[in-house]
Parts: C-alpha cells; structure tokens; sequence
C-alpha cells in the first residue's frame, strides 16, 4: 500500500512539473526561422570541418607513430646485420690467428732443431761461429729457451 501511495504521489508531482513547464505557442516569423536555419546549418558544417581535421591531425599523427617505428625497426635490422657481418669478420680474425701461431710453433720447433744440430756439429747456436772445445768431446746440451710472442691465448 505505501508504495502504491508513493506512486501515486511521484506521478501527481510530474503532472504538476509539466503543467507549469509547458511553454507557450510561438508565433511564426519567417525571417527568424530562416535565420536560425542558416545559423544551425553554418553551425553543422562548422562542426564537420572541426571533425575532419581533427581526425585528419589523429590520422597524420598515427602515420607519423608509424613510419617512427619502423625506421626503428629498420635501424634495428641494420644494427643486428652490422653485428653478423662483425661476428662474421672476429671468427675469420680468430682462425687466421690460430693459423698464424700454428705457423710460428711450427717455425719455432724448426729453430730449435736447427739449433740442436748445430749444437751437436760444435757450432753455437747463438753466434753461428765454431766454439772451442776438444776433438771428441761432445757439447754441452742447450738450456731450454722460453719464448713468447706476446699474444697470449685465446
């Protein structure tokens, strides 16, 4: 029942707003009417204008966003190609070195032979001259050298 009531009452008051809120009969005047037809129609294209450039400067900013990320991505594509053809270039640096201290080893163990024989035939190794030393007695055998050429290992 009380809601009933309560019903009831909100309709009598919204009967009551539109009573007093009913506006009054306008009278027609053609040159307002035209007027407000202008103004309202300059109003709408106004409006669409300010929407299409609007969502013209959206569009341009989004294209701009855009190519910004994939010159980035581009950039990044070249910086990890750069970075092959660098890692590309070490590795040959790395075999040509291997090779080069192959070589070297190789040369140094030709010397020290070399040296050996020589030692054994009574020339100094060092000076390349005949030493001094009795008929039959054999030399001294050489101090073992250490030798480093500064590259260290890999």
């Amino acid at each position: 029942m009380m809601r009933f009531a309560r019903i009831i009452a909100a309709t009598a008051g919204l009967a009551l707003a539109a009573a007093l809120l009913i506006p009054e009969p306008v009278s027609a005047d053609g040159a307002a009417s035209t007027r407000n037809i202008i103004i309202g129609g300059a109003a709408a294209a106004a409006g669409a204008l300010i929407l299409i450039n609007h969502n013209k400067q959206v569009h341009a900013k989004y294209a701009a966003d855009a190519q910004q990320q994939a010159a980035l991505q581009a950039q990044n594509a070249d910086m990890q190609s750069a970075y092959n053809s660098e890692r590309q270039a070490y590795l040959h640096e790395v075999a040509l070195v291997n090779e080069y201290k192959k070589e070297v080893a190789y040369q140094h163990q030709v010397v020290v032979e070399q040296g050996a024989q020589l030692g054994q035939l009574g020339v100094s190794p060092a000076t390349g001259f005949v030493q001094n030393a009795p008929l039959g007695a054999k030399p001294a055998p050489a101090a073992p050298q250490v030798v480093s050429y500064g590259w260290g290992t890999f």
